[in-house]
Order: structure tokens, then sequence, then C-alpha cells
């Protein structure tokens, strides 16, 4: 798939702890907590100070512009007026920049209630449902190639990616479903029906990326844009409700688990988890999200994206996301 590519600050060397680290611990400290809602451009915020004694952070401030908040287990950061937030080394795109207004630092509501909380409390998302399946769709096919490199096409990498995830996650006890099970053409639309037919399952589409610019580089995972958010392909916020929408906490929750672990299998460069309106996104009745590996238009990223054993290290790490995921959203 071809996109853009963004400039976020480059990546720590090592991530101290991937943001499921911090799961327990931030379940059993958060609290109650008299919000204060601050009204900026029409939309609601909540307070830096809010989230802080929400979460029990030991500390939180400001330095050189960035705020931060920290505890044992957790760092968050995030630059004023910026829409990066690292939560322990991982790249989260936010819908809305943080505000300073009045003397506070404001984060968005949607931002808050679709986004920071789900990923530091999965086990309290309320329509988090057990499953047995994960449902994996390869891009493209058939006449449809989407992008290409010197070594091939997307489509064949998709495949290839597919058939090791679907033996390590079978591996793992899951039952697997693919959308295409060779070198077939199926519609958008067609994909969608599939998997919403299918009970007890997570949806994760497989792409390789590309661009006009070969420096562009990285692992980037989509999930679904909030109701009343915008997306990160430019798109001003949208206020319909779309079928994916029911599943906005669990779909930034697996979203976070897959990221950071192929993130670490890799030590692929981090260009975040961010939200659009991919239709496989927005159609899906279930926990769903878009995964691209790297980009094919990169001479070096290609060159690992045509090696079975660099497609063996993002299966993995996906594989042993799906079994981190399903744990932490356990009650």
């Amino acid at each position: 798939m071809k996109r853009p590519p963004t400039a976020p600050p480059r990546r720590q060397l090592a991530l101290a702890a991937v943001a499921f680290c911090v799961w327990a611990a931030a379940a059993a400290g958060a609290r109650a907590t008299a919000w204060d809602i601050v009204k900026y451009q029409g939309r609601d915020y909540v307070t830096a100070k809010n989230i802080k004694d929400f979460y029990r952070f030991s500390s939180w401030g400001v330095k050189d512009s960035v705020i931060y908040f920290r505890s044992p287990r957790i760092e968050m950061r995030i630059r004023s007026g910026s829409d990066n937030l690292y939560i322990n080394g991982v790249l989260f795109r936010l819908s809305f920049p943080v505000v300073y207004k009045d003397k506070k630092y404001l984060f968005s509501r949607i931002d808050f209630a679709k986004l920071i909380n789900p990923v530091l409390r999965p086990s309290y998302i309320e329509s988090a449902k057990r499953f047995h399946t994960v449902i994996i769709d390869p891009g493209h096919g058939g006449h449809d190639p989407g992008s290409k490199s010197v070594y091939g096409k997307e489509k064949e990498f998709n495949f290839r990616l597919a058939t090791l995830l679907k033996r390590d996650l079978e591996r793992r006890g899951f039952r697997v479903r693919m959308t295409r099970g060779d070198d077939s053409y199926l519609t958008l639309g067609q994909r969608v029906v599939f998997a919403n037919r299918i009970p007890d399952a997570i949806f994760i589409s497989l792409h390789f990326n590309s661009y006009k610019n070969r420096e562009a580089k990285g692992l980037e995972t989509y999930a679904l844009s909030p109701q009343g958010s915008g997306t990160h392909n430019d798109s001003g916020p949208d206020g319909r409700m779309l079928t994916g929408n029911s599943r906005d906490s669990e779909n930034i929750a697996l979203a976070t688990a897959v990221h950071a672990s192929v993130l670490k299998k890799t030590r692929a460069e981090d260009r975040g988890i961010k939200r659009d309106r991919f239709t496989v996104l927005a159609g899906i009745n279930k926990p769903a999200i878009l995964v691209e590996g790297g980009f094919l238009s990169n001479p070096a990223e290609a060159r690992k994206i045509a090696s079975t054993s660099y497609l063996s290290l993002i299966s993995s790490g996906i594989a042993d996301a799906c079994v981190t995921y399903r744990n932490a959203l356990r009650k």
C-alpha cells in the first residue's frame, strides 16, 4: 500500500519495556478522579494532572516543552503541540495534538478514552470477548499486485507472510482462517463479508508499503479512526459511527500488542500506531488491524522482506502478540 511517510522522532535504540508490560500495574493503580473537562475548539479535553492522578503516576512534569509521566513500570511522554505520544518507547499517533491552554496541558477526551485508557488498562475493556480464531488477510492478489520491488510483488510477500503466520498461530493453539488461500483477487468488500461471518475471532490484514522517497522505512500498524476524529492520511474529522467503531478499544489494544511485539523481534524503525478508515477496518465487526510490515521501495528493507528469515521474525512477533492480547483481556 502506498502511503506518504511521516517523520516521527528517531526511535530509542532499546525499548525499556513494551507497552504490555505495564498493564497489570496500570489496572491496579487507577483510581477514581474528579475530571477537569476543558472545552477547546468544540471538543472535550482532560488535563495532564487528571491523567497523572487517575493512573497514580509517581511523577509528571514538563521539561523543554516535553510532558512526561513516570511510574516504576510506565513512562509516557509527548511534546506540547504534538500528536506523537510515546508509551515505554512505543510511538502512538494521537487523533488530536496536545494543547496548552490557561496554564494546563490538555489531552483530547477521544484520545484518552480511545487510546490511552485501553492501552494501559485492556482488562477493563467492556466490549472485549474471548476469541479462538485469527483471520489472516493477505492484501492484494490476482490482477492486483500491490507495491513492487526488484525482489517481487507485494501480493507475493503478503501471502508468504500469511502462510508463515498461519503455521505460527496454529502452533500456539489458535484456529486460523485466511481470506485468500492462493493468488486470487478479492475485493475489499468480499474480505469484510468473509471475516464478519466468522465468530469468536480477530482480524489481521497484512501489507507492505511503498513511497517515492526511497529512504522511507519501518513498521506501521493501523487501527480504525474513532468516531469524530480524522485519519493520518489527512482526512478531517468524521462523525460517522462505523461498524468497526464498536470495537475501538479492542482495536487499539490489539494494534499495540502486535506493533510492540514485531518491533521487538525485528528492530525495525518505529513509524507508529496510526489511525485510518480503510474498508477492511471500517466494516469489520470484530477487533481488526492492518499491519504495514516495511517499505518495498527502500532497497535495504526490500531485501530483508524478500528473505524468509525476516518474514519469520514478523510472523513470530504477530503470533506472540495474539497470545499477549488474549491474556491481557482476561478480567
